[in-house]
């Protein structure tokens, strides 16, 4: 017997919620305002998390991205250190038979009078 009450208690539940008499009722109608004002709010905040998140993926994205480009920044600058050394110079041309080659006499400076 109490089974059965159980059953229809359940039952009447089910029924009163899915059969819409439960929007009908006093405390829904007289917070329908709140209810709408809450959802509102709700959606908001997943909207607002959800474009938080992109940022922050945007964010990580470009700054794997700039430290990649100053690896290579300094890769590129090592290389240009190196290759252009004087000894690196003078082996390059030679590897070229260019007729430029170093100077072997000292540097010296031309003053110039003015009259």
């Amino acid at each position: 017997m109490k089974d059965e009450i159980k059953k229809k208690k359940k039952v009447g539940i089910i029924s009163y919620i899915m059969g819409g008499r439960f929007f009908v009722s006093n405390i829904i109608t007289k917070n329908a305002l709140l209810l709408v004002l809450i959802a509102i709010y709700s959606f908001i905040y997943v909207s607002n998390r959800y474009e938080y998140e992109q940022e922050l993926l945007k964010i990580d994205r470009l700054t794997k991205k700039r430290d990649k480009l100053k690896n290579n920044l300094l890769t590129l600058k090592s290389e240009f250190s190196y290759k252009s050394r004087q000894t690196e110079i003078e082996k390059f041309l030679q590897e070229r038979n260019s007729e430029i080659k170093t100077s072997s006499k000292p540097i010296y400076s031309i003053k110039v009078t003015e009259e």
